[in-house]
């Protein structure tokens, strides 16, 4: 092998050492840029989610000074539900204008449009009560509309929730020992 051939090998060598280095460098990029988007899109998600919880309180306020009861005060949104059912129109506009928020909430979780995390950690307790208290209303809706799938959003968004309440511990009581 001459000087030529043995030079001409290891530029060879190198350059293919460079190219691997290259190719590594920019496997390297790409793989920061997938990580900053993937970033950049959970921030831009979290903060749509919380730009709309705080956009929607004031008309949640509203609703609630126009008639709409705590979601966790089982009686009285039975009492606002069997009143709708009962044909109060203005009962039946305020609940479907509650539901309603909610049920968008749900369409944008699903969709990954909202961050379904901090939806839970925001008003988690509250779509769990929702969902169980208002079910009469959305049967019935369904039923009246014929539309099975109304509200379906909503129902998965309580689904989503973790639940809040708990089972207190049951005590036995001690017999004292003599």
């Amino acid at each position: 092998m001459t000087t030529y051939e043995r030079l001409s090998l290891i530029a060879s060598f190198g350059a293919l050492a460079v190219s691997v280095i290259a190719f590594g460098a920019l496997a390297w990029q790409l793989l920061m840029l997938a990580r900053a988007t993937r970033l950049d899109h959970d921030r831009r998600r979290k903060q749509a989610t919380m730009e709309y919880l705080s956009t929607t309180m004031d008309r949640r306020r509203e609703l609630r000074n126009a008639g709409i009861p705590d979601d966790r005060d089982e009686r009285a949104v039975e009492a606002l539900v069997t009143r709708a059912l009962g044909g109060d129109a203005d009962a039946a506009r305020l609940i479907s204008s509650y539901l309603t928020i909610y049920n968008y909430l749900g369409v944008a979780a699903q969709s990954d449009a909202f961050d379904l995390s901090l939806i839970d950690r925001a008003w988690g307790g509250s779509i769990v009560a929702l969902t169980e208290h208002y079910r009469p209303w959305i049967t019935e809706q369904r039923a009246r509309q014929g539309e099975p799938r109304l509200y379906e959003d909503l129902e998965w968004l309580g689904r989503s929730m973790t639940p809040r309440r708990t089972v207190p511990p049951q005590h036995t009581p001690r017999t004292p020992v003599p």
